[in-house]
């Protein structure tokens, strides 16, 4: 009996350990991130997650301890079993540590079940890993999971080859006892509240915070708590309050400044894959990446001071046509039932006589885009199906400059008004483009402003053609971006990351080439856009007029888990788990970090709702 409870628990003893490896690897991999950590939080991220590497180890433990009630006489079958067992639960969280490294670096919170959304389109989900070092992670989980299966192995070997025969009298109480206990690990103690992401947060840093954090822990847990669920995780407030906290930020009133043509003019929305402020000179990011751009940002209005709403495609498209705010655990597109709800910006206008359309390279299924395209009234969906093959890259889609081409000659066959909206791709991973290296570089870096450059200079050849055309005169280009991008690491601040660019101009402008300073949100272009051309936009009550009069300027945006929050004064970076402020810059009072939380609370009640 002694050499079962001895090896149940080195069985388990073995797992936890293997969790700090883990941990050790992670920290490694990103080890920029580790080196801007005092070395005291990389001992403080192991020593919080070893509560959650015990919890998660528990669960494994309960399979083992309950089928060790029946190895009394016979124990083969168990040894056989258990090592069938060990083998999966290796390969499956092995797989799992080797795609969070990469993950984390792009997405920037650890991996959970929401990568299941992405499963349903592997081949644009395996083309998002185009600049991840696909074959030295291959090698490394290879290795990882012939170790730990090696050892898992050898434990179950060693230790079974020192079994007795014993009672069932004996062997059916204590490991079922044994088995019940595990609810205490499991559940991370004997205290009110059960194990979970709060209990391994520690620090301001939250790197230092996302390292203590298990992984098969939180894919489990964000699995069994899906984005379905009813109840809102986020209540600081009576709701009433938050609401009426909300609803004091758009208080605007009309717009004050006419910037366009009266009457029906056309409308063109470029969506641009990943632009961030970054790579724009004209921002005071990085010279010569967009070139194009900055000469374009001096013949219209260039919006300096945007942010996005998320941080990834799906809510930056709901951001933009339907003026919707992102959610930091989940994703409205998602869930077809919801978006049927949301104001958009193709059904005003289609409402209204204009001709919609929407242009995309790559596949639309991809994040459940397609059905929410759909629902809102395009007259016409061009993606990746009404391309040739030798006009894509390798993995995502039909080029950018060969996209804008086929909206070039549609405008010019399409009854006016029209409104089309282009989502470009070039930009995203794997960055590949079709033409000759402007910037050089074979890291991610690299390719990915290599990219830019690419997509810049595209967009800059789309706009010199459309000022040929006879429909240019009566039409507004706006350029803006679907989200921001940790990419250049020129600046390594959430604000940075979520800072777009904005961009109007084309014919239908009636004011003189300026920059428009005041603080937006991506969310912001619906209500401004819609009362520049009179059209109804009432319906879209979580974007605000940026010209509005009386208007409160601010911007929210939400990342996985928390949220930020911009006003003229500052802004701070607020990590919903573990209720810490991460990042502050400016005067802003305490009534500020109210403000961000009851705008996260309502903005995710009405989601709920919905």
């Amino acid at each position: 009996m002694r050499k079962r409870l001895e090896f149940i628990a080195l069985y388990g003893i073995s797992w936890v350990v293997l969790f700090q490896f883990f941990r050790i690897i992670f920290l490694a991999y990103h080890y920029k991130k580790t080196l801007e950590l005092p070395s005291s939080l990389w001992v403080k991220s192991a020593a919080h997650g070893l509560q959650m590497d015990i919890s998660f180890a528990g669960y494994i433990l309960m399979i083992p301890a309950l089928l060790m009630m029946f190895t009394a006489r016979k124990w083969q079958w168990y040894e056989k079993t258990l090592v069938i067992f060990s083998s999966i639960i290796a390969f499956l969280i092995t797989l799992m540590v080797v795609a969070d490294l990469e993950l984390f670096k792009a997405w920037g919170f650890r991996i959970d079940a929401t990568s299941l959304h992405y499963l349903k389109t592997p081949t644009e989900a395996f083309a998002s890993m185009g600049a991840a070092p696909v074959f030295p992670l291959l090698i490394l989980f290879a290795v990882l999971f012939f170790l730990v299966w090696k050892l898992l192995q050898t434990i179950i070997k060693r230790s079974m080859s020192a079994f007795e025969k014993t009672g069932f009298i004996y062997t059916i109480p204590v490991f079922l006892i044994l088995a019940a206990s595990l609810i205490i690990p499991i559940r991370g103690g004997l205290q009110l509240a059960p194990m979970n992401e709060s209990a391994v947060f520690f620090s301001e840093k939250s790197f230092a915070n996302y390292a203590a954090v298990n992984v098969p822990w939180n894919y489990m847990s964000s699995l069994i708590n899906a984005s379905y669920s009813k109840k809102n995780p986020f209540l600081y407030f009576d709701e009433k309050e938050a609401d009426r906290m909300t609803q004091a930020l758009y208080k605007a009133d009309s717009t004050s400044q006419h910037l366009v043509k009266a009457g029906k003019i056309n409308v063109v929305v470029i969506i641009w894959e990943s632009f961030t402020s970054k790579v724009v000179g004209s921002l005071n990011g990085l010279k010569n990446v967009t070139p194009q751009f900055d000469r374009l940002a001096k013949e219209g209005l260039l919006f300096t001071h945007v942010y996005a709403s998320g941080n990834r495609s799906d809510k930056g498209m709901v951001a933009i046509l339907s003026g919707y705010p992102a959610q930091p655990t989940s994703s409205i597109i998602k869930i077809p039932k919801k978006t049927m709800s949301l104001p958009s910006l193709p059904k005003i206008f289609r409402q209204n006589g204009w001709h919609t359309s929407f242009y995309y390279g790559g596949e639309t299924e991809f994040a459940n885009m397609k059905s929410y395209f759909m629902q809102q009234d395009f007259d016409q969906i061009i993606d990746k199906n009404d391309f040739d093959e030798k006009d894509m890259n390798s993995k995502w889609g039909a080029h950018d400059h060969i996209v804008l081409n086929r909206l070039m000659s549609d405008l010019d066959k399409q009854k006016q008004p029209f409104f089309s909206t282009l989502f470009t791709l070039s930009s995203h991973e794997p960055f590949e483009v079709p033409v000759k290296t402007a910037i050089p570089g074979n890291d991610a870096e690299h390719l990915f402003l290599n990219a830019h450059h690419y997509t810049d200079a595209s967009i800059g050849e789309f706009i010199k053609v459309a000022k040929t055309k006879s429909w240019w005169n009566n039409t507004l280009v706006i350029i803006i971006a679907d989200h921001g991008h940790p990419l250049p690491e020129t600046d390594k601040s959430k604000p940075a990351e979520f800072r777009i660019p904005m961009l109007w101009l084309g014919g239908a402008l009636q004011m003189q080439p300026s920059r428009i300073d005041s603080l937006s949100s991506q969310t912001d272009l619906a209500a401004t856009l819609l009362n520049q051309l009179h059209l109804p936009s009432g319906s879209f009550t979580w974007s605000n007029d940026i010209f509005g009069k009386n208007r409160v300027p601010f911007a929210y945006f939400a990342f996985t888990n928390g949220l930020g929050w911009m006003k003229p004064g500052g802004f701070l970076v607020r990590d919903n788990i573990g209720g810490n402020i991460i990042e502050k810059t400016g005067a802003l009072t305490p009534e500020e970090e109210n403000f961000g939380k009851a705008y996260l609370q309502s903005s995710f009640s009405d989601y709920l709702k919905r």
